[in-house]
């Protein structure tokens, strides 16, 4: 400010009329010399606070990247976070000793109208068909609740590893013995449908309790609540222990390997009172059953892509005195299949998607959900008719005085295909065909055989917002017998459906 103040001075000075003042030469000389001094000081000042100029912008551009960057990283690390449920939720107390775990509560509840034409097992939801002299052209309509679930998932993070919980409920028990009084379906107890917890360190998965079969963990996209068992569609749920090694070559491309040990259930009830617990043939056999799957997950047309192997070994022990509980009869249970999830070419703007399923095996009944639920064919004396009989289930034996002689364990083949296709945002289809074909001369002399079952469907979901949604189903089954059995029988079923997931 002072050399400013000293050159408007100088300045100042020439403006001055002549006659006011008069200066030698010499001063005149030293006064420009001082003002070239000071212009130059000034130009020298600029050319310093333009520098610092500068430098400050680097410096500030620098550190917006900086900050940038930071918080790219923080939103990555809360989304993996959230996505192993470390973010929303809320936290559990912490009994027995633990610390505290993240909880978060999910599910849908869930409305359903159903109409079909004909009879079948099932109502709430359809197994098989009945003969056609016994069920065609017998309608039958009902509304239900009872595909509405909930779950808790828990969460608990360390430094070199992560452990997880969950417990997933629906209202498919039960509640009564239909044996004495009818099942009253406005007041349905929850039923368990999944329940374990899980260890994940860098690529290895442990995990420990009730969970989806290990093998064929695609499954056709059904409103139909048993989602294509006994018409195509193989595996359940069962209680197992799973072993999980993931190998990853790049980013979306890496092969994961199962191994698991589970425990099997076909359903093996005898119908005089004896209880499942103590004999129950998947616990006799005396082994538990052996499940793997390899499955390569991968990129087609920058969508994901899957193609898996799978198999299963167990076995079932029956005694062939049930009153004395002496002599064994054994039967082995084994599948093996492939499945695969594809992404198409062409209609590129509905993201058309081709999955499936194709299995052979046999001994698959229960919770395996093949051959028609027929495990076995068991071959007994029954000692009220005299005479032998051949059966699929041990309802008609009386464990007091018959006797079991033989299990020939049913031979299957089956599959499913499905095109999915997204014809809006908001509007979802999918399309698709199911069979499933026991060996008709492993059911020989059985009667009331189911020979082969086959589904056709057209499902539709439409999305008001992610939290709200209907959908409309079309399902036709068709399930062969023998014309001496009733002849086959076909059902035409169409179902209306509210959701709100949560």
């Amino acid at each position: 400010m002072k050399k400013l103040g000293a050159i408007l001075s100088t300045c100042l000075f020439f403006s001055l009329p002549s006659v006011s003042l008069s200066a030698t030469n010499e001063e005149v000389y030293e006064l420009l010399q001082q003002l070239v001094k000071e212009v130059q000081e000034l130009k020298q000042e600029n050319q310093y606070l333009k520098k610092e100029i500068e430098r400050l912008k680097a410096q500030q551009k620098t550190e917006i990247q900086e900050v940038k960057k930071e918080v790219r990283e923080t939103k990555e690390k809360l989304a993996k976070n959230e996505g192993n449920g470390a973010i929303s939720g809320f936290f559990s107390k912490g009994a027995y000793g633990a610390g505290k775990s993240k909880v978060d509560l999910y599910g849908y509840v869930k409305g359903d109208l159903v109409w079909q034409d004909s009879a079948s097992v099932g109502t709430t939801y359809l197994l098989w068909a009945l003969p056609k002299e016994k069920g065609r052209h017998d309608s039958t309509s009902t509304i239900t609740f009872r595909h509405s679930r909930f779950g808790l998932a828990l969460t608990k993070l360390y430094k070199d590893f992560t452990i997880k919980g969950r417990f997933e409920m629906d209202f498919y028990t039960q509640s009564n013995d239909v044996e004495n009084r009818p099942w009253n379906p406005q007041h349905a107890p929850l039923r368990a449908r999944l329940v374990y917890f899980e260890v994940l360190k860098d690529s290895w998965e442990f995990r420990v309790g009730h969970d989806w079969m290990t093998i064929a963990q695609l499954y056709p996209h059904l409103s139909n609540f048993p989602a294509g068992s006994y018409m195509g569609n193989l595996a359940y749920r069962l209680t197992q222990i799973r072993v999980t090694k993931n190998f990853k070559f790049s980013d979306g491309d890496f092969l994961k390997v199962q191994l698991a040990l589970d425990k099997p259930f076909n359903f093996a009830k005898l119908n005089s009172g004896l209880v499942v617990f103590d004999n129950e043939p998947d616990t006799d056999f005396g082994y538990p059953g052996l499940e793997a799957r390899i499955a390569y997950h991968t990129k087609f047309f920058d969508r994901p892509a899957l193609f898996a192997l799978f198999g299963h070994y167990s076995g079932q022990e029956y005694k062939e005195d049930y009153k004395t509980l002496s002599g064994d009869e054994k039967t082995t249970s084994f599948s093996i299949g492939m499945e695969l999830s594809l992404p198409l070419p062409f209609l590129k703007k509905y993201n058309p998607t081709l999955s499936g399923e194709f299995w052979y095996g046999q001994g698959l009944g229960g919770y395996y959900t093949g051959a028609v639920d027929q495990t076995a064919r068991i071959k007994y004396w029954d000692e009220s008719e005299s005479k032998y009989v051949y059966a699929t289930t041990l309802t008609g034996f009386d464990k007091n005085n018959d006797k079991v002689v033989s299990i020939t364990p049913v031979h299957a083949i089956g599959g499913w295909v499905e095109l999915g296709l997204k014809l809006t945002p908001k509007l979802q289809s999918w399309l698709g065909w199911g069979i499933d074909n026991p060996l008709n001369s492993d059911l020989e002399g059985v009667s009331g055989a189911r020979l082969q079952q086959q589904m056709y469907y057209a499902h539709f979901l439409y999305r008001f917002v992610p939290e709200l949604g209907a959908g409309l189903e079309y399902l036709r089954v068709i399930t062969d017998y023998r014309e001496s059995d009733g002849d086959d029988g076909i059902v035409n079923r169409f179902m209306l459906s509210f959701y709100y997931f949560f």
